[in-house]
């Protein structure tokens, strides 16, 4: 049955999915796994994932014993794309940025920032992707209960969780139950759904503003779950 599996799994999947990308990273970490990226065009650092700081948004990795790669990735001015392997065998490529030298139970280590996509792949040919594109879906949250509200729903994992993003204005606390939520796809077509917000913090968006993030799950996982999940995780090989 396990073989089964393995065979009907796709070839590359992207997550866009910061729930699902934490959850590999914490694998990758838990595991120790060998990861590497070039720096420039002649450098390569190699070292080992360590840890996953959610509260931060970063991950952490060994120094290289390539001490001229380490000193360039350092400085680099750029994002770098990260190859990463499992005990499985599977691949996993991303991009980080924004390094920092630290310290993990004395030993030198690095800071990176988390991605904002991952691309699983079980073969060494795979397609670039871009990190940069946002995706998010608009949600009239609460749309049956007393204050609707406009939103957006920025993650879906496979566990019924995700993120909504809404105004600073409006006034929620965690296990606020939002009734009849409506999920708009990029088709048009609506979503219905209850929500239990989970915990509520502020947080900065891409323009520089502040809004409520708020992590919530489907009191009832609606029966279009799955397509709402696949827009947060692509099945790069699907025709």
């Amino acid at each position: 049955m396990a073989s089964d599996n393995k065979k009907a799994r796709p070839d590359n999947l992207l997550f866009h999915s910061h729930i699902e990308i934490c959850r590999i990273l914490q694998m990758l970490a838990h595991e120790r796994s060998h990861i590497e990226a070039e720096v420039g065009e002649h450098l390569s650092f190699k070292a080992f994932m360590l840890a996953l700081d959610l509260p931060h948004a970063r991950f952490t990795t060994t120094f290289s014993p390539n001490k001229e790669a380490n000193s360039a990735l350092l400085t680099f001015p750029d994002a770098v794309e990260f190859t990463a392997s499992d005990s499985q065998g599977l691949l996993y490529t991303f991009e980080a940025s924004s390094p920092e030298e630290t310290q993990i139970d004395g030993q030198p280590a690095i800071h990176f920032s988390l991605p904002k996509a991952l691309l699983l792949h079980n073969r060494r040919e795979h397609a670039r992707f871009s990190a940069s594109d946002d995706l998010s879906l608009r949600c009239v949250a609460d749309a049956t209960g007393f204050m609707p509200f406009e939103s957006r729903i920025t993650d879906v994992s496979h566990d019924g969780l995700g993120v909504l993003i809404y105004d600073l204005g409006v006034h929620l606390e965690p296990s606020a139950i939002l009734k009849g939520s409506r999920i708009i796809t990029p088709s048009g077509d609506a979503v219905t759904a209850d929500l239990e917000l989970r915990h509520i913090t502020t947080a900065q968006l891409p323009d520089g503003t502040m809004a409520n993030r708020a992590g919530f799950h489907f009191l009832q996982a609606p029966s279009e779950i799955s397509q709402l999940i696949g827009l947060f995780i692509q099945n790069m090989d699907k025709k």
